[in-house]
């Protein structure tokens, strides 16, 4: 069981165990991202058991409600950690990525704080925050504000003017609600803005990377999410979507797919589920900005879209279950051909992992500068250096031989300039 450490430094020791096991190891080499260098997750909901079958088919976990702020604490000073403890229980235990959502949504607000003067409220936020970051230390991401822009659901207007109002920058708030986040969250737990409508519209797009931009110039992001509900994708066009992508990897953040759900909307149609699927989900997981995808439910019965569901009641996959398996298989790895020069500095999951004794490390320099790749073991200490010196732009391939190091999880590291990157990989003799 996770204990719920309180200190600065177990908070950091437990932050360190939690990134060292933040992939999936032996218990999820059925799972069908395994090795391929990004996860493929799904969400856990209202109920109180794993969701059906989870382990045969994902690798991370969001919890669907039980990270709301009005879930956790629907009245004041109540707080019910329940079913979020146990999810995150499960994630750790289980080495998934576990993703806080949310902290700031005007949705699932507690309804409380309408009661509330603007200092009391900034008060209270900030206590939600501290008390939700020191609590859950081995979260991987977090998404601090959801659903910011204008028509989408932003908090109202006394939530707003409590941390800062739209101010200077037009979008104060957002940035305040990250500050707090980046100053009571762990420091290695990535901080992300998550929203719907954007990659399937250019105007969206734009204006979500003005918050985008505004959070990177303070160091306050570390990644974007994008929701990739049906209503969004199922009128898009393809080359909107990789533009408008392209456009977001542009920031050199990472990009997730966060609530990915694919289905016609008024018809239970296998057919056109499955089409869909042919048509919107390669796009997704080829692009090289998008680094893990997150599923919105599978199970019948259990998805917000009800139409949306990849798995009956009865445990029967629908065609595009099984042809989303078939796709997945059929990846060897993000290790692949590579034409262009890159626009962004990259580092991929390492293919085969778990491995025995070589593997392979693919990443990209979009100019020419010192790049730095080692691997390190878990005391911090250099165990190979696969890569040290000047780089010319490009997609490089570094092997690693391990045949003279003992089996368990290691971790390597890219750098170059500014950018530093990383993961971990796991030697199994």
């Amino acid at each position: 069981m996770v204990q719920w450490e309180k200190t600065r430094s177990a908070r950091t020791l437990f932050l360190m165990v939690g990134i060292f096991l933040a992939l999936p190891v032996s218990n999820a080499l059925s799972q069908m991202a395994v090795g391929k260098g990004k996860f493929l997750g799904n969400v856990w909901g209202t109920f109180g058991t794993p969701p059906l079958q989870y382990d045969q088919y994902w690798n991370q976990i969001t919890p669907e409600n039980a990270s709301k702020w009005g879930s956790v604490e629907g009245t004041r000073n109540s707080y019910n950690w329940t079913r979020l403890d146990e999810i995150y229980t499960y994630a750790v235990e289980k080495y998934y990525p576990f993703k806080f959502h949310t902290l700031i949504w005007g949705q699932q607000a507690p309804n409380w704080l309408a009661s509330l003067d603007s200092l009391s409220i900034a008060q209270e936020i900030e206590e939600w925050i501290r008390l939700s970051g020191e609590r859950y230390i081995s979260t991987s991401f977090v998404d601090v504000v959801n659903e910011p822009l204008p028509g989408h659901n932003p908090p109202p207007p006394s939530v707003i003017n409590a941390l800062g109002g739209t101010g200077v920058t037009g979008w104060d708030w957002v940035i305040r609600s990250f500050e707090l986040a980046r100053q009571h969250w762990a420091k290695g737990v990535k901080l992300h803005l998550n929203d719907y409508g954007i990659i399937n519209n250019t105007q969206a797009t734009q204006n979500y990377l003005t918050i985008i931009n505004l959070l990177k110039a303070r160091n306050l992001i570390d990644g974007i999410g994008v929701q990739g509900h049906r209503f969004e994708l199922e009128n898009a066009d393809t080359t909107t979507i990789k533009n408008n992508l392209n456009a977001l990897a542009a920031t050199g953040l990472p990009i997730y797919i966060t609530e990915l759900d694919i289905a016609p909307a008024n018809q239970l149609n296998d057919a056109t589920q499955l089409a869909e699927y042919q048509r919107i989900f390669p796009v997704l997981w080829r692009h090289p900005g998008i680094k893990g995808i997150t599923f919105w439910g599978y199970i019948q019965g259990q998805v917000w879209q009800q139409n949306a569901y990849l798995i009956a009641m009865t445990g029967t996959e629908r065609p595009a279950m099984q042809w989303l398996k078939s796709f997945m298989a059929g990846i060897v790895s993000d290790v692949s051909d590579h034409s262009g020069q890159p626009t962004t500095f990259a580092l991929s999951q390492n293919y085969p992992n778990p491995f025995n004794p070589t593997t392979r490390v693919v990443y990209s320099i979009p100019r020419t500068g010192h790049v730095s790749l080692k691997v390190y073991n878990l005391l911090g200490m250099t165990v190979a250096t696969l890569f040290e010196g000047v780089q010319q732009p490009g997609y490089f391939e570094a092997t690693f031989n391990a045949s003279g190091l003992p089996s368990g999880i290691y971790l390597y590291r890219m750098s170059a300039g500014n950018f530093m990157e990383t993961k971990k990989l796991v030697l199994l003799k």
